[in-house]
């Protein structure tokens, strides 16, 4: 049985043990978000709010820019993903930082980022995102897109993100449909 305080990992997310107070005398423990979606701090007063970074690194084994969507590689490598075929789709989230093959990235998933490049790495080099607008993976490696192949055979159809305003996305990866 965990102690209240103790924490843990899963899926990407960091969970605290509590034992709230109960009128019945008892005490039910139960696992609890370290810190909340609104960014704020567990009672112990752990964690951070819009401090936490939740990025994980990774080696680059290619030229990566902030922004553009990531698979890994057989060899644990990060590179661009693409929804020309399965094994290029399998989205581990989109590059926070960039970098040359070799160096260190760090990555995100599940949280709404920063995006401030759409006119890199968004099909059709908008300027800004669209709020409430669905992005998916492009057959452009690395690219967002908000018009997927549908057509193809092979290609597969991956939402991404939803953007929340013109700078900022939503990074959501969700299941591929192949066509």
């Amino acid at each position: 049985m965990p102690d209240p305080g103790d924490t843990k990992e899963r899926f990407g997310r960091q969970y605290i043990f509590l034992n709230p107070p109960t009128t019945a005398g008892g005490e039910i423990g139960t696992w609890r978000l370290r810190v909340d979606d609104n960014g704020t701090p567990p009672i112990d007063g752990g964690g951070g709010g819009g401090s936490t970074d939740l990025a994980v690194s990774g080696t680059a084994g290619e030229s990566i820019t902030a922004g553009e969507l990531l698979y890994m590689d057989s060899s644990a490598k990060l590179r661009k993903a693409s929804a020309s075929n399965v094994s290029t789709s399998q989205v581990v989230g989109m590059a926070k930082t960039g970098g040359s093959t070799g160096e260190v990235i760090r990555y995100v998933r599940n949280e709404v980022e920063d995006f401030f490049n759409s006119g890199s790495v968004v099909d059709g080099s908008p300027a800004g995102l669209t709020p409430g607008q669905i992005y998916f993976l492009s057959t452009n490696a690395g690219n967002w897109t908000t018009t997927p192949d549908t057509t193809t055979t092979g290609a597969v159809v991956r939402s991404c993100g939803i953007a929340v305003s013109p700078t900022k996305m939503s990074v959501e990866i969700q299941i591929a449909t192949v066509i």
